[in-house]
């Protein structure tokens, strides 16, 4: 369950960086900014969140800013480990989190004016809204705030898979908003994606959200069952949508691809789908890069995928 994915450079990276060396994490960010492909905007949001979470205890990313004040990569990372941080404060609820919020969007607004075509500044803000917001009766100017900085986003990169992400997030009722909009805002952006788009999975983060949700501060033996919530008609029309205008279209595989495969996987899981073809071909595009959400909102993460997996594969057994 390593948020790297299988991204050996960004884990290399990250080890490097806990240990007070920045170098390998300047070289996979510069990549991601000024690759021979072209800029990997999917990449760089996911490789500036997993070093910052992996740092955000340290200050070995104020320093490397320091020695390198115009790096943009620098000023992105800096901005996002004040952003994690501002939301673990928010969420533990430490006296005087607001100053950390606030410096964190400055910090924010300087990357983003380091580096005008990048989303990824962006991306971060629309983080850093839910720890400025969350408990908070957000007024009108507040929700504008959000959505201005999601409008943003979105003119730099229409379809990015970690922006929109964090605004279905913040759009939870846990965080910021209700079911309705959740729901809302999930399927308008599932129909306005183009095929191969991973934000085809939207609705199924927004069906898993619910039925975590339901389960907070139930014991057990009393939470409803993950097996009724996920073979509703209704998730099973999304589960098969998703099945065909993201897993069956030709695409190149983002960075964060087999997290939205064990959303996919997990809704198959408990539809009760689990000796299908596809759950199979999903077992193996994942391989070990099982991840703690979605397998924690029904039990134990690690033992059920395991155990999962190892149903998908006993039950074929006579086939293979």
């Amino acid at each position: 369950m390593d948020p790297a994915l299988g991204d050996l450079a960004l884990a290399e990276a990250r080890d490097a960086l806990a240990s007070g060396e920045w170098g390998p994490a300047r070289e996979v960010l510069a990549e991601t900014r000024t690759g021979d492909s072209g800029p990997q905007w999917d990449r760089r949001s996911h490789r500036v969140r997993v070093l910052a979470e992996a740092v955000a205890n340290s200050s070995w990313v104020e320093r490397w800013q320091v020695l390198e004040p115009v790096n943009p990569d620098a000023a992105l990372l800096r901005a996002q480990v004040e952003t994690v941080r501002a939301l673990r404060a928010s969420v533990s609820g430490t006296p005087g989190y607001w100053e950390t919020a606030a410096e964190a969007r400055e910090l924010c607004e300087h990357a983003a004016a380091m580096a005008p075509t990048d989303p990824t500044p962006w991306v971060i803000m629309l983080t850093l809204a839910r720890a400025a917001d969350r408990g908070v009766d957000a007024g009108q100017a507040d929700r504008d705030e959000f959505w201005r900085r999601w409008q943003e986003m979105r003119a730099r990169d229409a379809f990015n898979r970690d922006g929109h992400h964090e605004a279905l997030t913040y759009l939870f009722a846990a965080w910021c908003g209700s079911h309705a909009e959740m729901y809302d805002f999930a399927y308008w952006l599932a129909g306005q994606a183009p095929p191969g788009s991973p934000l085809a999975v939207l609705p199924l983060v927004a069906h898993a959200e619910v039925y975590r949700a339901a389960t907070v501060g139930t014991a057990p033996q009393r939470r409803p069952s993950p097996y009724a919530h996920w073979q509703r008609q209704l998730v099973s029309r999304d589960t098969d949508r998703v099945l065909r205008s993201w897993l069956g279209s030709a695409t190149v595989p983002h960075a964060q691809a087999d997290l939205d495969r064990n959303y996919l996987l997990h809704a198959l899981v408990y539809a009760g789908r689990v000796d299908c073809d596809e759950s199979r071909a999903l077992f193996d595009a994942i391989g070990s890069h099982a991840m703690r959400v979605p397998w924690s909102y029904t039990g134990d993460p690690v033992s059920s995928f395991l155990y999962w997996r190892e149903q998908a594969f006993s039950l074929d057994s006579p086939r293979r």
